[in-house]
């Protein structure tokens, strides 16, 4: 009974030096020089956004998402990642979809994602930062 107890303890006092360690580590990896940002923010006070929000940012790709065939089908059906790189001054440096879907899709997509106005960037602290943001399109 007193080894079960101990070890209960052992294992919550493990696991709370665990969590206050990854509580101290920074919010942010630091990488060299990616596509322009020596530093991306992967856990920024707030995230980079389409000026307007989620929704001016669909309804933007509903506006200008070309009605193909293909497109429309493979939209409704999949779930699509995009992930973008923002930077600090809210241009998209880097877009890539992470499941891709089908060729056509993709491609239409990146294309579509080129056209995107710039982006509110991401702070951290008192200033903006350049970080990534991924957004979710579609359906399962």
């Amino acid at each position: 009974m007193k080894t079960n107890f101990l070890l209960i303890v052992a294992m919550m006092l493990i696991s709370s030096f665990v969590s206050v360690e990854a509580q101290n580590r920074l919010p942010y990896v630091v990488r060299g020089d990616i596509s322009g940002c020596d530093t991306v923010y992967t856990l920024p006070d707030r995230k980079a956004e389409f000026p307007g929000g989620m929704n001016a940012m669909y309804e933007f790709l509903n506006d200008n998402i070309k009605n193909s065939v293909n497109f429309v089908p493979a939209m409704s059906s999949h779930r699509i990642l995009l992930k973008m790189l923002v930077s600090e001054e809210g241009a998209i440096l880097e877009a890539k979809l992470m499941m891709p879907s089908s060729t056509s899709l993709d491609d239409e997509l990146l294309k579509l994602v080129s056209t995107f106005p710039d982006m509110i960037p991401a702070r951290y602290g008192n200033r903006d930062v350049c970080s990534y943001l991924i957004v979710t399109l579609g359906y399962e």
